[in-house]
């Protein structure tokens, strides 16, 4: 029977185990791995779910079956495959068993090529989603070695150029989401005596027993929140659960939206390099935008998805990326993303607030002030690009910008409306100059796309 179509997505492979994504789907993806990338040496690891284990010893097995020495990274964050790409010599990129932030009955791969490299579906990794569709297994004569590797000391090393400096004493509540981060952000805070924190599902958990491990999910900020104020910690900080989002909270439990800490950072680095250059995505981009040319610097627009993301990185030299999902990325990282190379930089900022007598919900009520933006409101709907055209029509007057999605500009108002490349759902982010403007327009691009039979998805 063929795999399930559902598995291929636009930047990685995800599934319910075992019965759309299973032993035998591993072994072929790993094998297509090696024939689309002629990779002689390739890394695997996995996230901490419960089938992970059984996933990633398939994979090995394929690999081992085309004669490829592997070398195995245990139970990672994807942030460590990055890492171990650009880190380690000679490796011609590899993959993580993962599901990301999906519930506890998925899994999938994501995917690395040389130092970094990016595979997007519009190049190597729909090459590689081609050659699993053939599902053609290889055995060689000569099998393939594995080399067993814990990189927890390099990375903790590598981690402390990124550790800032004077840091007051703090209290921070921290949730890594039953996740693989523990240890890494532990080996980090090491560097940091001043800070301490309240760890939150700290330990390694397959399992997820408080639910899908997805910190956008509002149901899933309220124990953070909670936390926060019960501790009167000065932040919070959350990953998903493996780990390349980071998400941020004020010290009254407020979700900080990721649109204001990309702008957050921008300020941040051009104060350290002046005359940088970002890459910033169209959903929301006022804020990102004016930040930039307040201060010196330059944006480039890309669309949503790390694998873009990172391709614009490589392609523009900037400094930094980020996306309002909560991926952060970081040219000096293999132009990749990392949550706790974030956590530590708007530690620094959060930190210096702080020591100057200020809060961190200072900062967020002065970026919403300025910058008024909706959450992004997720509606289900199989008539997603008949609404997108029609948004054309229905504001021709403003400017129009269909890099993702269609994004009108009208001066006092503006969105982005995508559709999801993974699922039949229609993404709608507004902001405006005013809040009283984001509310009335937010009202009536919702009724507008209600207007098709749409209907909100509960996020929660």
């Amino acid at each position: 029977m063929p795999f399930d179509p559902s598995l291929f997505r636009a930047y990685d492979i995800r599934g319910i185990y075992p019965s759309v994504i299973h032993e035998d789907f591993a072994y072929v993806c790993a094998q297509s791995f090696v024939k689309v990338m002629d990779a002689k040496v390739v890394l695997v690891g996995r996230d901490v779910r419960v089938s992970g284990e059984s996933m990633q010893k398939a994979a090995i097995q394929g690999l081992l079956d085309m004669g490829v020495k592997i070398i195995d990274l245990g139970v990672i964050s994807t942030e460590m495959l990055y890492f171990a790409s650009g880190y380690l010599e000679g490796v011609d990129g590899g993959f993580v068993c993962t599901a990301s932030h999906n519930p506890r009955e998925w899994n999938g791969f994501k995917f690395v090529g040389k130092a970094g490299q990016p595979l997007t579906r519009e190049d190597k990794l729909g090459e590689i989603y081609d050659e699993i569709k053939k599902e053609q297994r290889v055995r060689v004569d000569t099998p393939g070695t594995v080399e067993k590797i814990d990189l927890c000391d390099a990375y903790a090393e590598y981690l402390k150029r990124y550790v800032p400096e004077n840091v007051p004493d703090l209290k921070i509540v921290g949730n890594v989401n039953f996740g693989a981060n523990g240890r890494f952000v532990d080996a980090a805070l090491q560097h940091l005596p001043s800070v301490s924190v309240v760890r939150l599902n700290w330990e390694p958990d397959g399992t997820f027993p408080k639910g899908t491990p997805d910190p956008l999910l509002p149901s899933n900020r309220k124990e953070i929140t909670a936390r926060i104020q019960a501790e009167n910690a000065d932040f919070g900080v959350a990953w998903d659960a493996d780990a390349d989002r980071c998400f941020f909270y004020d010290e009254k439990g407020r979700a900080i939206p990721g649109y204001y800490i990309n702008a957050l950072l921008i300020e941040h680095f051009l104060a350290i390099e002046p005359g940088a250059s970002f890459v910033i995505e169209p959903r929301q981009l006022w804020a990102t935008e004016a930040t930039a040319a307040d201060n010196g610097g330059t944006t480039v627009i890309s669309r949503t998805g790390h694998g873009f993301i990172k391709a614009k990185m490589r392609e523009s030299g900037a400094i930094f990326g980020g996306e309002n999902s909560g991926h952060f990325y970081y040219r000096d990282f293999w132009k990749c993303d990392n949550g706790i190379i974030t956590f530590l930089t708007v530690l620094d900022v959060f930190a210096k607030k702080i020591a100057a007598g200020g809060k961190v919900s200072e900062i967020l009520d002065d970026w919403r002030a300025r910058y008024p933006a909706s959450e992004e409101i997720n509606f289900v709907t199989d008539k997603a690009a008949e609404i997108i055209e029609g948004l054309k029509g229905r504001h021709a007057d403003a400017t129009l910008s269909t890099i993702d999605g269609v994004s009108p500009d009208a001066g006092d108002w503006r969105c982005n409306l995508r559709m999801s490349q993974n699922e039949p759902v229609l993404r709608l982010n507004v902001e405006a100059k005013t809040p009283e403007g984001l509310a009335v327009h937010e009202k009536d691009l919702v009724g507008y796309i209600e207007s098709f039979g749409a209907k909100i998805r509960d996020d929660h």
